[in-house]
């Protein structure tokens, strides 16, 4: 049964560590992706050391003042792109079932009617 394997990834902040290891590699640095999340730079790059331990190898290698991607990492950005657009997915789906709720007949009325006028008519 896979569920209870992946409960070892939420112990670990598995979303946290994919969130910040995209915005490294679509920002192309640590720094750059720690303003993006309001998080300090160490931060960041404690969550990208959990994702290679969680991985079992480096996800990402420092070259030339640069980052790029190991075997591993493109592995990782792959899964991570996929999760992402099902994350983006699932948002859009709420946020449809969310807005039936807002155009119901009652909430469609104009907020200057008003009530009292069409109770009298009645």
């Amino acid at each position: 049964m896979a569920r209870p394997r992946i409960r070892q990834y939420l112990r670990h902040g598995l979303l946290p560590q994919l969130f910040a290891f995209e915005a490294c590699v679509r920002l192309g640095g640590v720094t750059r992706a720690a303003e993006e999340l309001s998080l300090a730079q160490s931060t960041v790059s404690g969550l990208l050391r959990k994702l290679s331990d969680t991985v079992g190898e480096p996800v990402l290698r420092a070259r030339g003042g640069r980052i790029e991607l190991t075997d591993a990492g493109r592995a990782v950005a792959t899964l991570c792109e996929e999760m992402l657009q099902s994350l983006g997915r699932f948002e859009e789906v709420r946020h449809r079932r969310a807005e039936p709720a807002s155009l119901s007949p009652d909430a469609r009325t104009s907020p200057c009617s008003d009530s009292r006028s069409s109770r009298r008519a009645a």
